[in-house]
């Protein structure tokens, strides 16, 4: 048997959460440890889904950001004309959150510009993407 990383996190959450964590006297230890086995579900689950939602969260990014580049001009107009015409080459997830991180703050900048000229089809549209995004990040806890 090869098992998975979900697989060992799901089970040493299941372990610490719910037989060593109420076996610890009440406080701060059992605490502790309820929230080391809550965390190990919340890795367990972004495992297997960390590369695919950032991927998708950086090529919708550049796709608005091409959409865009044309109506916007100076450094706003500059930086999303470059986001657009990148990539992500190297699809660690590393790699995808440093992308992320740089993409939103180009995201944050348009959104800034769309409120700023009261575009509201645009801030309506980037809005969407942000409930989108966090949809698929979201972490469902057990019923326990």
């Amino acid at each position: 048997m090869k098992p998975s990383p979900e697989l060992v996190l799901n089970q040493s959450f299941a372990k610490i959460a719910m037989e060593m964590g109420p076996a610890l006297p009440a406080g701060y230890g059992q605490g502790s440890a309820t929230l080391t086995g809550v965390l190990l579900l919340m890795v367990g689950q972004e495992f297997g889904r960390a590369a695919s939602v950032r991927l998708k969260e950086n090529q919708a990014m550049r796709a608005l950001f091409g959409e865009c580049a044309a109506q916007h001009g100076g450094a706003l107009g500059k930086a999303l004309k470059d986001a657009a015409g990148q990539g992500d080459p190297d699809i660690t997830v590393a790699a995808l959150d440093a992308s992320n991180g740089a993409l939103k703050k180009t995201l944050i900048e348009l959104h800034t510009a769309a409120e700023a000229t009261g575009d509201k089809a645009l801030e309506q549209r980037i809005l969407g993407l942000l409930k989108e995004w966090a949809d698929a990040r979201t972490v469902y806890l057990p019923a326990m």
